[in-house]
Formats: C-alpha cells, sequence, structure tokens
C-alpha cells in the first residue's frame, strides 16, 4: 500500500493496515485485533472472535464468552457460526469443569441432591403456585387456560451451515438490474460447487476497470462496510436468491460526486497554470471576476455536505491537500472511495454538424443543449479554453450577448433573447443558447475548461484528448444536488468591460 501524500513506495508499507488517520499497523503485532476495535472498528467480527480464541486459548473463558457474543451482533458475517459453535464448546468445558471440581469435593461438602433434583424440585414447587393462582382468581380455569394457549402457532427448524462470503466487483456506472442479475447468477454457480453452503457475496463498486465482473472469497471483513447490496442463497433450505441493496442511492450518489470532484479539479488545473501553483485555499478559487474560476463549491452528494477539510476523516464533504503529488489526491471526497476517483476534467463538446453542446466529464454528461451557430459556417472548429466567465456582459447595447458568457476570445459561448436562431445558422461565429440553457451550464463550466467545436459527429477524433473514455450516452440527472444551499457572495459580472465578442 501507499499512504494518502506519499510519493514513494517503501517495502515495509507492503506488511501494514491503516487502521486510523496516521496510524498504520502490522498483522504481527499482538495487539493487533484490540486496536482495530480500539481505533479502527468496535464492532469488528472479525477483531473481536480472533479475541475470543485468545482469551478461549488462555482459559479466560469469561472474556472470550463476550467477544463470540460481541461477533453475534453482525448479521450476516463470515465468523457468525464459528462463534456460535465457540459459545457452545465454551458451554461444554464449563459443565465438564464443574463435574470434575465435583468429583474431587469429599463426602462432606458434596450437595445433598444432585442438580437435576434440585431443578426439578424448584419447577414442581411454580407449577403448585400457578394452579393455586388459577384456583383463586377471579376466572375459571377453562377461561384462563383458554387466554394463555397460543392458538394455531406452528414451528420453523433452521439447521445452521457454514457461510461461505464473497465479493463483487462493479464499475461505478452499473444499473441496479444489471448488479442484480450478476448476484442472482453467480450465486446459482457457487451454490452448485456449494450446495450445503449459505452463499453470501457483497456487492462492491471498484473504479478499477480490471476488476469489473469479478467475484473473489471475502478475507477481509472491513469491506463489508463498503459493500452496496447483499445477495444471499441456502439452496439446501430454500429455492430462492434474496438480494438486498444497502445504499439505494449509489447510482446517483457515484457519479454526482465524481462530478463535483472533477469541477474543482478543473478549476484548480487552471489556477495552476495562471498562478503558478495551487490556491492555499480552494475558496481562493470565488474570487469577483474576472478570477471566478467557480462559482460554488459543489456539494459532495453522498454526505450532502461541502465543507473542505485539510486531512482525510471520513466525515463528508470534500478533502483539500495543495501539497498533494497529482490532482486526484490534491482534492476528493472525504468519503471510504473518494481518493479512488480518477481525475476527468470537465470539458464542453460543440457538434456543428447536430447544433448540439454537450457538457463532459470522463464517461459523466452532465448537460446536453442545442445550439445556435455563425451563419455560413463562421463558427470556427478546434480547442479553446474559457477565458472569461461573467454575468450579463455587456456588448455593443445591452443584450448583445443575453444573460450569460462563457469567452473564449475572439467568440464566445453565450446566452441570446432570439431563440429562433437556437438551432440555426444565424450569429456572427459565437455559439448561442437559451438564456435559461447559459445560466443552467454557467455554473459547471470552470475557468479555463476546454472546449472542443467539431465539425461533425465524430468526437475529438483529430484533436488531443486528456481521456480515452467512451462518449457518455444520457445526460446525468439531479446535477442541482451539486448546487449548494447557501451561495458565496463573489460578483460574476463587471460594469467596468465591454466584450466584442463577434456576437
Amino acid at each position: 500500500m501507499i499512504r494518502r501524500n506519499q510519493r514513494f513506495h517503501n517495502q515495509l508499507d507492503d506488511h501494514l493496515i491503516h487502521l486510523h488517520k496516521n496510524l498504520f499497523i502490522s498483522h504481527s503485532d499482538p495487539l493487533y485485533y484490540e486496536k482495530v476495535i480500539r481505533y479502527l472498528d468496535a464492532n469488528s467480527p472479525e477483531a473481536h472472535y480472533n479475541l475470543g480464541r485468545k482469551f478461549h486459548v488462555k482459559g479466560n473463558w469469561t472474556r472470550a464468552r463476550f467477544h463470540y457474543k460481541e461477533v453475534l451482533r453482525t448479521y450476516p458475517s463470515p465468523f457468525y457460526s464459528a462463534a456460535n459453535r465457540a459459545i457452545h464448546q465454551l458451554d461444554l468445558q464449563h459443565a465438564a469443569h464443574l463435574e470434575s471440581l465435583e468429583n474431587t469435593l469429599p463426602a462432606s461438602k458434596k450437595p445433598l441432591l444432585p442438580p437435576f433434583m434440585k431443578t426439578l424440585l424448584i419447577v414442581l414447587l411454580l407449577i403448585n403456585v400457578l394452579l393455586a393462582a388459577l384456583f383463586l382468581g377471579n376466572s375459571s380455569i377453562s377461561r384462563t387456560v383458554s387466554k394463555m394457549k397460543l392458538w394455531g402457532v406452528g414451528s420453523e427448524v433452521t439447521y445452521e451451515t457454514v457461510d461461505k462470503p464473497f465479493i463483487l466487483y462493479v464499475s461505478p456506472e452499473t444499473a441496479r438490474s444489471d448488479i442484480e442479475k450478476s448476484l442472482h447468477n453467480q450465486a446459482l454457480v457457487l451454490a452448485k460447487e456449494m450446495p450445503n453452503a449459505n452463499i453470501l457475496i457483497y456487492s462492491i463498486v471498484s473504479q478499477d476497470a480490471r476488476d469489473t465482473g469479478k467475484t473473489m472469497l471475502l478475507t477481509n471483513a472491513d469491506v463489508i462496510k463498503k459493500a452496496i447490496a447483499v445477495a444471499t442463497y441456502q439452496p439446501s433450505a430454500e429455492d430462492m436468491v434474496h438480494i438486498r441493496f444497502l445504499n439505494a442511492e449509489f447510482e446517483e450518489h457515484q457519479p454526482l460526486s465524481a462530478i463535483g470532484a472533477n469541477l474543482v479539479r478543473t478549476a484548480l488545473t487552471s489556477y495552476e497554470k495562471d498562478v503558478g501553483g495551487p490556491p492555499s485555499n480552494v475558496d481562493e478559487l470565488l474570487q469577483d471576476y474576472p478570477n471566478n474560476y467557480l462559482s460554488f463549491i459543489p456539494v459532495e452528494a453522498d454526505s450532502g455536505s461541502n465543507q473542505v477539510s485539510t486531512v482525510y476523516d471520513g466525515r463528508g464533504g470534500w478533502v483539500y491537500d495543495p501539497h498533494a503529488g497529482d490532482m486526484a489526491h490534491m482534492f476528493y471526497a472525504n468519503t471510504d472511495e473518494g481518493a479512488g476517483v480518477p481525475y476527468d476534467p470537465v470539458h464542453l463538446e460543440v457538434n456543428k454538424a447536430e447544433h448540439q453542446l454537450k457538457l463532459v466529464s470522463g464517461s459523466y454528461l452532465l448537460w446536453d443543449k442545442e445550439i445556435g451557430l455563425g451563419a455560413g459556417g463562421s463558427t470556427p472548429e478546434g480547442e479553446f479554453r474559457v477565458i472569461d466567465r461573467v454575468q450579463q456582459p455587456k456588448g455593443k447595447t445591452t443584450q448583445s450577448y443575453g444573460e450569460a458568457g462563457l469567452g473564449l476570445g475572439a467568440i464566445a459561448l453565450h446566452g441570446t433573447y432570439d431563440e429562433t436562431s437556437i438551432g440555426a445558422d444565424k450569429s456572427l461565429g459565437c455559439v448561442r443558447l437559451t438564456n435559461e440553457d447559459v445560466q443552467q451550464i454557467f455554473p459547471f463550466v470552470p475557468k479555463g475548461a476546454e472546449v472542443r467545436i467539431l465539425s461533425n459527429t465524430v468526437s475529438g477524433s483529430n484533436l488531443s484528448s486528456p481521456s480515452a473514455a467512451p462518449e457518455p450516452a444520457e445526460p446525468l440527472k439531479q446535477a442541482s444536488l451539486l448546487i449548494p444551499p447557501v451561495l458565496p457572495k463573489h460578483k460574476e459580472s463587471t460594469e467596468k468591460v465591454v466584450f466584442h465578442w463577434l456576437g
């Protein structure tokens, strides 16, 4: 493993486990499981089971029983059945121990009655007390018995089986229906190999495409906390695969969280190019025009917070480390999977043949808008950068560029009050959107973002591209979740500058 913010690999890190903040520990540490419970997860079934075995071997049966019972508080887990069996073994050992003690006592100290007879006498006494209460009470015996009897209640006997836990890796873009199908099919395959086992399959989101679709034996119980769905199947007892989603909003939150991170990363990259280094605080991206690299710090969709921390603690929001070696570790979600989201710059693609504009990051499509173009093919083609982000831009007239504009130099992507020009070639070279559309995409286009103007439907085939991701198919839903409830107060308009875009 490589610790966060560590540039070079140290061979000693291969034997370390990250427990808490800056605490790393080796499996060979005799107090490893005590530290897992203290610093990482107080309910870890693996840690409690191994501590139970430790005290069991030492003969401290009281503490062993405590840890075994802690394992039973988490179900399902790969240690549940083993803990049950260990408790049963403790009971047998305790009974044998008492019997051996009794045999060693002198005859004068042995009890007058064996334990069984004592129990029988107590039960008979309780029955007599109950019968006396029934006869002396206000209600008759028949009425009392009728009230006490549980009519029509059956019983179901379950025989314990061995749990066999597995992990099924899926990509963040995998649809819920495909996850269900994969879990179901994999459970049937595993059941043929292990017909007497209780199959458990945890579905984990992986950013590494090489893991997608792989099923592996679960070796670390801690990864269960990252599962988005779990399938259980016991072929010897029933013919149903039970599938339960643990995070019903993962399909929505995973792409939104990635878009939010890459929105800020794109602005940070532009800031570094302009200034020569990253800002000391991400709030420096929220300055008045012309240094308004962003309109806001987006909400991290999984936690619902846009608070920025300097160190990772897993409490939600974001982490910003200006000293990180790469952009993916400079800004990321303060969640379990945050640092694993790759950097895919937010950029715009303009398709002249279809009069279409797309706002894209990696494989995610944020917006898809119809546009107007320059008459006679006057809209140039190529790669451009957003130089100006301005609200209510002034031109020759107050309505020249609509309600907002993204300046690219001689041309701009801007709003228009002439909505008949959308879908047509009527401008002098600029890319036009309706005022509603330009206001919708404006906050999601950072200063310095790339704009690719293409002549046909081929997406960047003749242009250099920072990502080889496939072209996204459908716009992302509920992008408004990225907008914080309270917006910053920096000014994104200007009274002093008159713009001379082609129009």
